[in-house]
């Protein structure tokens, strides 16, 4: 039997911008762009990343909540590595080409964030925690009643909360209804979409203890995604680190909060108030400069270069990068006289009003002296040709750094390490 309850490969998600008389797609948001990674039987693998960057739409994707653009997910592989090309292989295991996915439904599951959202508030608390046992014909008559029960006794709520709606609970009772639903039909892996960011502290804790007590009861495996990395170091035993719809870094909890290896991770990590003298984040807080970059058109090259602290000249500057830099650092040229042609790792400044030659002489001293002062965004600069109007300007080309595994189980996706 396979280690592994759920293996991802090559997943993507793009969302299609539309437009237009016709409504024709002329874009896409790449929410998640091309992750792999596997979660172990009976484990937790935290999933931590900003606002925006992928965490919610990669869960809702190893479900089918959502289409999936692209790739594969392998769930509950019971075939050994060698006979993976036994028939009906990718039928039986891969969720994407399951014909019975209802079946599935009952192996898989997820507690989403906000617990009063996901609840029919017409319904009773018996008919919610009720309805998968129903909707699967688990349980039938006089059972079916007692099992509510079991199960809400089980998540810490009483009899007496059967016969409530849901406006009638609290945030944390709420959660529990939640969680009572989610295990009513015996699942082996769920999907925690931050099941507790709007709770309060103290009752953010009880339901993470209570989590961890229905894991040990039930042997579940868990998909925890959250923007808070202190609830993923308590509730994880592996981290993977996801940044504008990639997995940056991944490795096990305690290496990776000791010895973090992305500056995205060493940024993230930075920002926990800590008291301990042995941690090497102490004082040491790291503000990111600028905005995440747009999911539509990501940057080439490392996708966090343009806010990282350690980027250098082959990280995958481009021509979008000098443009920014050029609008709000240049000064003394009017703006309004140049006309920026970007294509990727070349850049043709067109001047079209005032003295070309001044213009030019401007343009190239400021990229000189940038160079000279050690900026990597200038020193990525391979090549700077003046002719007639123009100034055309070639970067140093660099690929996607790709997840590597550069310690024992201690993945990251940076070119810093490449070698």
């Amino acid at each position: 039997m396979s280690k592994s309850i759920v293996e991802v490969e090559n997943l993507k998600k793009y969302f299609p911008i539309t437009g237009g008389v016709l409504g024709r797609t002329f874009s896409y948001v790449k929410a998640v762009d091309d992750v792999s990674f596997q979660i172990k039987r009976g484990e937790t693998l935290g999933l931590v990343g900003e606002s925006g960057c992928g965490k919610t739409t990669l869960g809702r994707c190893l479900l089918l909540l959502l289409k999936i653009t692209g790739g594969e997910v392998f769930f509950n592989t019971t075939l050994e590595e060698s006979d993976s090309k036994k028939e009906n292989f990718e039928e039986r295991y891969n969720i994407i080409k399951m014909k019975n996915i209802k079946k599935l439904r009952r192996k898989m599951q997820i507690v989403h964030q906000d617990p009063f959202d996901s609840l029919d508030p017409r319904m009773l608390i018996r008919d919610i925690v009720a309805e998968p046992l129903v909707t699967h014909k688990a349980v039938k008559g006089s059972a079916l009643r007692q099992r509510v029960i079991e199960l809400l006794k089980q998540v810490g709520l009483t009899e007496e909360h059967l016969y409530r709606y849901p406006h009638e609970l609290s945030g944390g009772q709420l959660q529990r209804v939640c969680i009572a639903r989610a295990i009513a039909l015996n699942p082996e892996f769920i999907v925690l979409d931050e099941p507790t960011s709007s709770l309060d502290v103290s009752v953010q804790a009880q339901i993470l203890n209570l989590l961890k007590v229905l894991q040990n009861e039930l042997g579940l495996s868990y998909l925890f995604i959250s923007h808070d990395i202190s609830v993923i170091d308590h509730m994880a035993e592996r981290i993977a680190v996801m940044y504008l719809g990639k997995i940056v870094e991944m490795a096990r909890k305690d290496e990776l909060m000791q010895e973090p290896l992305h500056p995205y991770t060493i940024a993230l990590l930075s920002s926990i108030p800590t008291t301990d003298p042995k941690n090497k984040m102490l004082d040491k807080v790291i503000f990111l400069e600028g905005d995440v970059p747009s999911p539509i058109e990501p940057p080439l090259g490392c996708r966090f270069h343009t806010r990282c602290p350690k980027a250098f000249k082959k990280c995958g500057w481009e021509a979008r990068d000098l443009i920014n830099y050029l609008q709000v650092k240049l000064e003394n040229i009017d703006m309004n006289n140049l006309t920026f042609k970007p294509m990727g790792f070349m850049l043709e400044i067109v001047i079209e009003n005032g003295n070309i030659s001044e213009i030019q002489n401007v343009i190239l001293e400021f990229i000189e002296k940038e160079k000279k002062d050690g900026n990597a965004l200038f020193e990525s600069i391979n090549e700077v040709k003046k002719k007639e109007n123009r100034i055309n300007i070639r970067f140093i080309e660099s690929q996607e750094p790709p997840l590597l595994e550069v310690k024992k189980e201690h993945q990251v996706a940076c070119l810093l390490y490449k070698d």
